[in-house]
Parts: C-alpha cells; structure tokens; sequence
C-alpha cells in the first residue's frame, strides 16, 4: 500500500515535467506512481548501495522506470530530467549531494525537498541557490511529522519568519502545523523545566516558544 507520504510527493509533480530523478529511491514506489499518472515522462530510480538498489530494480522491472547504482546526482542528466526529489534523508546530506554536483543544477526546473530535520536551513540553502519556494506540505504519518517543500527555479524574498515556519505554510495554516508546534512546545518545555535558568541555552528556548506560539495563536 502507498503510504499518504508518497501520494503527497507525487502531487507536487506536474505534468510540464518531462523527467524525474529520484535520489533514495528505496521500493521506488514514488517513481511507480508518477508513471501510472505521467506515462510520457523518463522517471529514473538512484540508490547508493546494493542492497537497496536491488530491491528497487525488482520492484521497477519492467515498468518503464530507469534504476541507478549511483551516488546522489553523480549522474544526473538536465536535458533528461528537470526535477529533482530527494525525500527520507537529513539536511546534511541533502546539502552534501547538492554542493557535490551544484552545477549541474542550473536548468534544473524543480527540486522536491522531504528533509527529516533543519528544514528552515533547508529552505534557506535552496532559496540562496536561486529557488523559490513553489509548494509545501505537511503531515503527520505513522507519529511523525514530514514537511516536503517543492521548490522552482526563481528568485523570491521571504523574511526570517518565512525561512523558518515556511510561507505558504503560515498562510495555509493547517491543523497539522498546529499540531507539530503545540508538540514541539511540549518539548521545549521538559526541556527547559531540566535547565537552569543560567544555561547558555535557557533563553533560545524560551524564545523558541514564545515563536511558536505567534503561529499557533496566529498573531504573526
């Protein structure tokens, strides 16, 4: 069964995209899905180790989806594929698989972002590659909260604000966003009830929640 994380992923893609690579494929569920709604679009399948990428050969045979054992955007082509989506890993590493290869970005149209941490980095560090931030989701599956950010080639001017809750986010206002916010409060605070009040980090925290909650109040 395709998770409602993967049908998400999938939504941000449109039919003016000619190709799809998929960095961490994984079953390649994603890339099955795009074909069934996109039968005229190249859709490739990236997996760094064997294992994984056997297991997404098997499950992509045959269905007219391209599979690679490869790092990141090692082989990446742009005259092929004009998105990019790199879902299910850490900021750190998505950062790396960019600024590896960031040339060959540069007629890249979209970049679909499903970042399991530091998303406002995320969303700065696109945003000063010359992206702009077309579409974000998120939602709450299996306990955890995803984020996925779609971002196209462009320039736009967000605040810090913005960079840090995302834009279409704050103005959309789903009650999954409230949701996280009010949990990571909770946090915050067990948190801050083990710090003393002199801890270097005390005061961030405090600040951290007094932010979340302007967007959970909606007094931004």
């Amino acid at each position: 069964m395709i998770s409602r994380r993967i049908k998400l992923l999938s939504s941000l893609i449109k039919e003016d995209i000619n190709g799809v690579f998929d960095v961490g494929s994984d079953h390649g569920y994603l890339l099955l899905l795009l074909k069934e709604k996109y039968p005229h679009i190249s859709l490739c399948g990236v997996e760094n180790k064997a294992g994984p990428y056997e297991n997404l050969k098997k499950n992509t045979l045959g269905k007219g989806v391209k599979t690679m054992l490869s790092d990141g955007i090692n082989d990446y082509d742009s005259s092929i594929y004009d998105a990019i989506v790199l879902a299910g890993m850490g900021y750190e590493n998505i950062k790396k698989i960019i600024l590896k290869d960031v040339s060959k970005i540069k007629n890249t149209k979209q970049i679909i972002i499903d970042s399991h941490n530091n998303i406002s980095e995320c969303r700065k560090f696109f945003i000063d590659l010359g992206f702009y931030i077309e579409d974000e989701i998120i939602l709450k599956e299996d306990g955890i909260f995803y984020e996925i950010i779609s971002f196209k080639k462009g320039n736009k001017k967000y605040s810090d604000f913005e960079i840090k809750y995302g834009p279409i986010l704050l103005k959309e206002r789903d009650q999954e966003l409230i949701d996280k916010l009010i949990e990571n409060n909770k946090k915050l605070m067990k948190i801050i009830e083990i710090l003393k009040n002199n801890h270097k980090d005390y005061q961030s925290l405090i600040e951290e929640i007094k932010l979340n909650e302007k967007v959970i109040r909606n007094e931004y």
